[in-house]
């Protein structure tokens, strides 16, 4: 499987890492990517520490990454990380 844009392979993991211009705007990050997880039923590991936001996605159930990684890292594309 091919690597959704921005996003890295880390074994069976696509992970992303954002910097924010402070821990309010990371956090909302957090929040807007909660509802992409709701939407998909897909939960990733996040890690919030102060202005930094990095996302692990990965389908523990079938051991690995699947194509609902994929869709879910396109998603989080297109939210806004500029504010």
């Amino acid at each position: 499987m091919a690597t959704a844009k921005g996003w890295e392979r880390e074994g069976d993991m696509l992970i992303r890492s954002w910097q924010f211009p402070s821990f309010r705007r990371a956090l909302e990050f957090v929040n807007q990517v909660a509802a992409v997880a709701e939407k998909f039923d897909h939960h990733p590991d996040i890690i919030l520490s102060y202005r930094h936001v990095r996302l692990e996605l990965s389908t523990h159930s079938d051991g690995g990454l699947t194509p609902t990684d994929f869709a879910f890292a396109s998603e989080i594309n297109v939210l806004p990380t500029d504010r």
